[in-house]
């Protein structure tokens, strides 16, 4: 009874400053991917991969530019020609100086042919796109293991705490059953302080478990990006979740990190061919209108606006660099070996963790199995042992150990199955999803 006011005052003090949130397993799932820093982060970083890749294409295409120019040049003589005719004769004056001069000019730039350079460019820029969605799928999934993992240790320790608050009740009704046999002298002193024990034993573990119901609850804050003072409790079936079979996340689904790696192979594959395209010739079109004062396409130059436009194809050649291409080409060679290295080893790991799960979970059905008929036993065994306490039968030595065995039955039943439901959590995670 006084166990029952305790948790009813201490739940009424935690109400006034703390807000409670009652959180599914669906909602837990949802609230992550909404509000976790880490998988906004890497969600940006997608979204830079993308608008690179936009920036790659966008340099594909033609592009119009436009340029001004103002001068003003200091004072120069006029180029003049002397007539050698006949002496006195007048001098033939042949460009005027213009101080100020105008500049305008609205151009159109486009590359024909790069050594396909740039297609390569976009297909290897496409591929580090699909590496960073890789990338984000397995950040997702190991910050959801890590919640669900919280969020689940979270629901044991409330279990936990309600076996633990069941076993007081039991042991202050024993106390009160202990004490009147005693002052009937049907037990002694010591049976008396056996339970006393106990209880404040029992006590004793309650605080110790709200204790790690809120540090649990801290961290679980921490992942879903909550305010500390908020308190959460888990609203969920662990039966109804067990019932799904393990052979549905037992899929030969690609791991984000394998995926990854195949992505970057290939982007560097892209990049190699990129780097031998700079040995090719490269082939552009431009063309230009130009508006000036004065236009110094016109001869003689006059102070007068005019216009003129030009059309011009240009070729690029490079005819020696040291073979700098051929040294890029051999770095992406070398990245493209380590990836390939990389992923070698990372398929045998998950072969080896994808056998190990199925081993363990197999071996924690059974271990279900055997427990609940443990704690079957352990409660028909407590029932008979408190009946045979009641009529003097039984020591107090015999119902304490009773209700010991029962307690530490079903506790164990419960962590089983959380365990069993944390091994299936893991599957999702080995294979990316959620």
């Amino acid at each position: 009874m006084k166990i029952k006011i305790l948790l009813i005052v201490s739940l009424v003090f935690n109400s006034i400053f703390a807000q409670e949130i009652r959180l599914t397993y669906d909602e837990l799932i949802k609230l992550t991917l909404e509000n976790n820093l880490t998988i906004k982060t890497y969600q940006e970083k997608v979204n830079q991969n993308k608008l690179k890749e936009d920036e790659i294409f966008l340099g594909t295409l033609p592009q119009i530019k436009f340029s001004g120019r103002y001068s003003k040049l200091s004072k120069i003589d006029p180029f003049v020609i002397d007539l050698p005719f006949f002496p006195g004769s007048p001098q033939l004056k042949i460009y005027e100086p213009v101080q100020e001069q105008y500049f305008s000019r609205v151009g159109v730039e486009f590359p024909l042919f790069t050594g396909l350079r740039q297609t390569n460019s976009i297909k290897a820029q496409k591929k580090f796109v699909s590496a960073s969605e890789d990338e984000l799928r397995q950040v997702k999934s190991e910050i959801l293991y890590k919640a669900k993992e919280m969020y689940f240790n979270l629901y044991l320790s409330y279990q936990v705490l309600k076996l633990i608050e069941a076993n007081i009740e039991f042991l202050e009704r024993q106390k009160e059953n202990a004490e009147n046999f005693f002052k009937n002298g049907l037990i002694q002193k010591n049976d008396v302080l056996k339970i006393d024990i106990a209880l404040t034993q029992a006590r004793v573990k309650f605080y110790e478990q709200e204790n790690l119901i809120n540090n649990l609850n801290l961290s679980l804050c921490q992942i879903l990006n909550l305010d500390f003072q908020k308190k959460i409790i888990p609203v969920l079936e662990i039966d109804e979740l067990l019932k799904i079979e393990v052979e549905e996340y037992n899929q030969t689904l690609e791991r984000p990190e394998i995926s990854a790696l195949k992505n970057i192979i290939s982007a560097n594959e892209y990049l190699k061919k990129v780097n031998y395209g700079s040995l090719l010739p490269n082939l552009f079109f431009n063309a230009g209108y130009d508006y000036a004062k004065p236009n110094p396409k016109y001869f003689p130059v006059k102070n007068e606006w005019k216009y003129s436009w030009d059309v011009n194809l240009v070729m690029q050649f490079t005819l020696w660099d040291w073979l700098l291409p051929l040294n890029r080409s051999k770095q992406n060679e070398l990245q493209i070996k380590q990836a390939e290295y990389q992923l070698t080893q990372l398929v045998k790991k998950t072969e080896i963790e994808r056998n190990d799960l199925i081993n363990r979970i197999q071996t924690e059905k059974k271990k279900i199995e055997l427990t609940l008929k443990e704690f079957d036993y352990a409660n028909e065994n407590l029932r008979i042992v408190e009946n045979k306490f009641k009529e003097g039968l039984a020591t107090v030595s015999d119902l304490l150990d009773a209700n010991r065995q029962k307690v530490e039955a079903e506790t164990h039943l419960i962590e089983s199955k959380i365990k069993l439901q944390l091994m299936k959590e893991e599957f999702k995670k080995l294979n990316g999803t959620y």
